[in-house]
């Protein structure tokens, strides 16, 4: 029964992350000694539990301290809690409402997961399994950065080729939705773009680099401007109206009579092709017309699929 109260204190504090004294004795219908009792078991075990005196105060957590959450996705603790909500008035115990704190504390620390990058002045979100895998890749990367060491990755390039390499990394680059390393690659002996998704294993070095000036913006406008550009004709729904002008811009979008067109200048990659696919009916390709019958025949052989 002690361990259980110890675990069941602990997940409160996780889901809640001030609590008094009081309410803990309410809680589990024990003293505020025995309450005082079980949090010293947990400062004992190495939980950082601080005391805030006065009206208001209580006990918390560390804001750094929180449990894996890997082994349930939110769809599952959602449905869990719902399932432990209903059927809550169905038991004397308060077994439910421990296992709904359990529940809530690992939703808790996964809303504080759920971006890439967040600092005062910087704040970059995106989806929650992209950020648990490039989170650790910017922090060490930053680190490298500001410490001018070496870093060893595991690469695999564009055709499927894995290689192992050393890379002195110079700066952090975010573009079109993706983030890269430009970093002198010591393989290749010149300065190179590497991928953040494509990079599956990274280790900081102890090795130190004299980091040289150079025309670094010019460099990567270079290698990211040698691109094939056309010029897109789009016609759209209203539907997708505030997308579009988000990608291409408020002035590329016109009125031709009853019909919203948009006409950019954008490079022509396989993530176009997939942006546009992603609209779905919602968009018509006018031009290029190569691209627009691309689109066509991936379509046909969508639609052929869903007909077996």
């Amino acid at each position: 029964m002690q361990q259980s109260v110890i675990f069941s204190i602990l997940t409160i504090l996780l889901a809640k992350r001030k609590v008094s004294r009081d309410y803990l004795a309410e809680r589990f219908s024990v003293s505020k000694r025995t309450v005082s009792r079980y949090l010293a078991v947990l400062e004992d075990a190495g939980v950082p539990i601080t005391s805030v005196p006065g009206r208001g105060g209580g006990v918390m957590l560390s804001d750094e301290y929180t449990i894996d959450k890997s082994f349930l996705s939110e769809a599952e603790t959602s449905r869990l809690r719902d399932a432990l909500e209903r059927t809550s008035a169905c038991y004397a115990d308060n077994v439910n409402a421990a296992l709904i704190d359990k529940l809530d504390s690992v939703n808790k620390t996964r809303e504080r997961d759920a971006y890439a990058v967040k600092q005062d002045d910087l704040y970059i979100d995106c989806e929650y399994e992209q950020a648990a895998s490039l989170r650790p890749k910017i922090k060490t990367l930053s680190e490298a950065i500001e410490q001018s060491r070496a870093v060893d990755i595991k690469y695999t390039d564009a055709r499927g080729y894995v290689s192992f390499r050393t890379v002195e990394p110079y700066t952090l680059v975010f573009k079109a939705g993706a983030w890269y390393a430009y970093a002198m690659c010591k393989l290749r002996g010149d300065f190179r773009l590497f991928k953040l998704s494509r990079i599956s294993d990274m280790r900081k070095t102890s090795r130190t680099f004299v980091r040289y000036e150079s025309k670094l913006t010019e460099k990567l406008e270079l290698e990211f401007y040698n691109e094939i550009f056309v010029d897109l004709e789009l016609e759209f729904f209203p539907t997708v109206a505030e997308s579009i002008t988000d990608w291409l811009g408020m002035s590329s979008v016109t009125e031709r009579g009853t019909k919203l067109i948009a006409s950019a200048e954008v490079p022509l990659t396989d993530s176009l092709t997939k942006r546009l696919l992603s609209y779905g009916s919602s968009v018509k390709v006018l031009n290029p017309p190569d691209l627009a019958a691309q689109l066509a025949e991936e379509a046909r052989r969508m639609s052929a699929m869903y007909d077996k």
